[in-house]
């Protein structure tokens, strides 16, 4: 690796490009986000639990809170394709 000047990520690093990229794929390929819940929460903690991949990580916890307050599945994905936007902006 150090011949070819490549570094080797940490595990919160690698999960944090790999997030960004999934949710890169689902804005593009307009997927729907909520499917991909599960994942960002797998990321989440994989990366330790950083800052940055807070929001994406408790769309699960998000779901379940939106569905007792009666939010409507169309609002709940505005809500997680904005935290996915963010997340590919930061």
């Amino acid at each position: 690796m150090a011949e070819t000047g490549l570094c080797q990520l940490t595990r919160a690093e690698a999960s944090l490009r790999v997030a960004r990229d999934l949710a890169t794929r689902i804005l593009s390929q307009d997927l729907d986000p909520l499917s991909f819940a599960g994942d960002f929460l797998r990321l989440w903690i994989d990366a330790d639990y950083m800052d940055v991949l807070q929001k994406a990580g408790c769309l699960d916890d998000r779901i379940a809170i939106a569905d007792a307050l009666g939010q409507t599945e169309d609002e709940l994905r505005d809500y997680a394709r904005n935290v996915l936007t963010e997340l590919t902006s930061s």
